[in-house]
């Protein structure tokens, strides 16, 4: 149960000359009245910890679905309906601000031997009587009372009360953990014990209700209220797409506004895919083992599919193969090409497939060493044992981690106490013998292969791998998640059973959920955040789990992501060649003859990375990477901070200025006739260089100090330059929240 705020109503019970007395209270102090402490005031409101979800898009702790319904009154300290509750306190309560019949009211009566609290109790709401203890100066429970279904009469009967201080406290649940409050469950006619019961097909209620409230149609509530249509505004629409694409644009930005979060992501899932090896033949450069990497440059900027995009480039971070040149792979961009475009084809469906074609990837065979990984020489002493590279990798890093996990991240525990390792040693051995007789499936350029040992050329890379029994590694075996094969399979059928066995683990959801949450929106998810998308990566879709285009939606519509971030470790770093195509993609950076010819290896050395030129199968940073000091100590990680150094840091640093002003190594060049305009409005131009690269978020101090160095400069063209170079630097702009 999530307790998320409350608003309080205060009563002093007090014994005087002998008569049980019942005092509303009228004003906040503390003293002393025949020996008895009073605590006097009207109605007071006090927060718990922030809720982590319900639908409040603008954060400020009263949901928007009463912010919409009593539009013409402001979740504010102003009373309304003049019936001593303010506007606030009422959004709090769920009562009606226009209405001075309607507020939350606290009655009390009784005798000696029993007190009667009393109100009006809101459906969905959860409501407690507290006791102020003057020895500890806390306030404790002293019953409470679950929420109702509907709107009726709320009682506590508590015998034998001492004189003292009671309040009535009302807060928010969200009893099924789904990002809706009981309340909100109730005004959409949805279910808090449930948190698929929208009807609205597989959808969890939280998009239910998203998709509902950006619908033409809007939202009839279950009290009458007709909520109009509501859609993002600029700044929402531009943060969403700083984490949902390369970079928000003009066009991109329209687009969300037209559409909504839902609307926006359903069309990027219809689109067609941009291929890599369709970008390559677009991009139109000549031949080299390089063409593969200009081509991602090209496709992060300008595709269309923006959202398949990035998550296929999420997946070559988690499913790494490394391009650098010497060898097979990197001296041969076809191969590039066809093991990155298994992603983006696979970014919106199963994970199953995803991993199932980077099995049988000769470019993943030949990277972790099962392309042509033999069974063993001598089944009594062999001499020769399968390799166990990829068997340890796929477990470690592809599917399901070190550790068993709870749906929410934890570790789980035994009767000891200690954390629950996925496999062990055996396991690795054992998991290797079925990743034997892999090898190709055709040879001489495409022709089809007649034995494990013919000898492949460069295109027989394109194809994947088949399983040849006479070398794969007979007899039973024993494997993940206690799977037992007893050799009477072929080799083909031993692969395919342990992939299922491998997406059947409990630990997949949250390990694979929480590093794809990761690369968009948070290095340190709440385990509420997580549990909905372990949850939504175990709702099955024709059949299977883990389908990524449901796992993005939970992932960039969750509660946690729409509502603005609190605390001090939300969000995430974002990577510099991330921000750095934000940047190319906000001011329509484009080379004069339409190739997007990206100087990949200076952008290697100035950033730390480049997408596919991971140092190791462990990417360019670890998703468990903590920095030093506060990070350690709270136990929290900023993955991206590994590639963060002060040489490092100052490489980057002149990597954007030269960019923005057009200078060395820069064969592209962008477009501020826009920012040009506004250079005589100097904070109209650094309000729209804002919105472009931060999302609006740029504090009042940080852009005050912008505008007044921008204003300091004579030419247009510098005016522009120092405007985006500096925001482009702000932390607003390299941390996402």
């Amino acid at each position: 149960m999530i307790i998320s705020q409350a608003s309080l109503h205060v009563f002093e019970i007090a014994n005087r000359q002998g008569t049980r007395q019942f005092f509303p209270m009228l004003s906040l102090r503390l003293s002393k009245s025949d020996g008895l402490a009073t605590i006097c005031a009207a109605a007071i409101l006090a927060w718990a910890a922030p809720a982590q979800g319900r639908i409040d898009f603008d954060g400020n702790g009263v949901s928007d679905l009463w912010e919409h319904g009593f539009s013409q009154v402001g979740p504010d300290e102003n009373d309304d309906d003049g019936d001593g509750t303010s506007n606030r306190d009422e959004g709090i309560a769920g009562t009606d601000p226009t209405d001075r019949t309607s507020s939350l009211d606290l009655e009390v009566t009784g005798s000696e031997e029993e007190v009667v609290f009393s109100w009006i109790a809101k459906p969905g709401k959860n409501y407690r009587i507290e006791h102020w203890n003057q020895s500890n100066e806390q306030w404790e429970e002293v019953a409470s009372v679950l929420p109702v279904v509907m709107e009726q009469p709320g009682s506590v009967s508590i015998p034998g009360l001492n004189a003292g201080v009671f309040r009535l406290g009302v807060s928010d649940v969200d009893a099924d953990g789904d990002g809706l409050t009981a309340w909100e469950e109730f005004q959409l006619g949805t279910s808090d014990t449930n948190p698929v019961s929208g009807g609205d097909g597989d959808d969890p209620d939280f998009l239910a209700a998203l998709r509902r409230l950006e619908s033409p149609e809007g939202i009839t509530t279950t009290d009458g209220v007709l909520i109009p249509r509501v859609l993002p505004d600029d700044q929402k629409a531009a943060r969403f797409l700083i984490s949902a694409s390369f970079g928000p644009t003009d066009e991109s930005i329209a687009r969300v506004k037209d559409l909504g979060f839902t609307g926006w992501i359903d069309e990027q899932m219809e689109l067609h895919p941009l291929t890599l090896w369709r970008s390559m033949q677009l991009n139109g450069l000549p031949w080299s083992n390089g063409v593969a990497k200009t081509a991602w440059w090209r496709s992060a900027i300008v595709a269309q599919d923006q959202l398949r995009q990035r998550v296929a480039y999420a997946l070559s971070q988690i499913l790494v193969v490394n391009t650098e040149p010497g060898t097979v792979i990197g001296d041969n961009a076809f191969n590039q090409l066809n093991y990155y475009d298994i992603f983006v084809h696979g970014a919106f469906g199963p994970y199953r497939h995803v991993l199932e074609r980077v099995t049988y990837s000769p470019i993943m065979g030949f990277y972790l060493s099962h392309l042509n990984n033999r069974k063993a020489d001598d089944p009594v002493h062999p001499t020769r044992f399968p390799d166990e590279n990829f068997a340890r990798e796929i477990m470690q890093l592809f599917t399901i981690g070190l550790w068993e996990l709870n749906p929410d991240g934890s570790r789980k525990t035994d009767a000891g106490g200690l954390f629950i390792p996925t496999y062990d040693n055996s396991v690795i051995t054992e998991m290797a013998k079925v990743f034997t007789g892999m090898s190709h499936s055709t040879t001489n350029n495409g022709f089809p292969a007649t034995s494990f040992f013919d000898v492949a050329r460069g295109n027989d890379f394109h194809y994947p791998m088949k399983v040849w029994d006479e070398e794969h590694e007979p007899g039973p075996k024993n494997i993940i998640n206690g799977v037992f094969l007893d050799g009477s399979q072929t080799g083909e059928e031993e692969v395919q059973a342990t992939l299922d066995a491998l997406m059947a683990h409990q630990s997949m959801a949250p390990f694979l959920g929480r590093l794809l949450i990761q690369r968009f929106t948070s290095s340190n998810p709440s385990p509420s955040y997580l549990s909905r998308v372990s949850a939504a990566w175990n709702r099955q879709t024709d059949g299977q789990s883990g389908n990524l285009g449901e796992v993005m939606k939970a992932i960039l519509l969750d509660p946690e992501v729409l509502n603005p971030g609190i605390g001090q470790f939300a969000g995430k770093v974002r990577e510099p060649i991330i921000r750095y195509a934000s940047l190319a993609r906000a001011f329509d950076m484009a080379p004069a003859d339409g190739r997007y010819n990206a100087a990949f290896s200076t952008l290697r050395d100035e950033f730390g990375q480049y997408p596919t030129e991971a140092p190791s199968v462990f990417n360019f940073y670890s998703p468990d990477f903590a920095p030093e000091g506060v990070f350690r100590e709270e136990q929290k990680v900023s993955p991206e901070l590994q590639l963060s150094s002060l040489s490092q840091q100052l490489l980057s640093d002149s990597r954007f200025q030269f960019t923005i002003e057009g200078k060395r190594h820069v064969n592209s060049f962008m477009d501020y006739s826009d920012e040009q305009a506004l250079a005589g409005d100097v904070p109209a131009l650094v309000d729209r260089v804002d919105l472009l690269l931060t999302g609006g978020r740029l504090s009042e101090q940080t852009k005050a100090t912008i505008v007044t160095a921008v204003e300091s400069e004579t030419f247009t063209a510098v005016k522009t330059w120092v405007a985006i170079y500096l925001v482009s630097q702000s932390m607003e702009a390299i941390v996402w929240r």
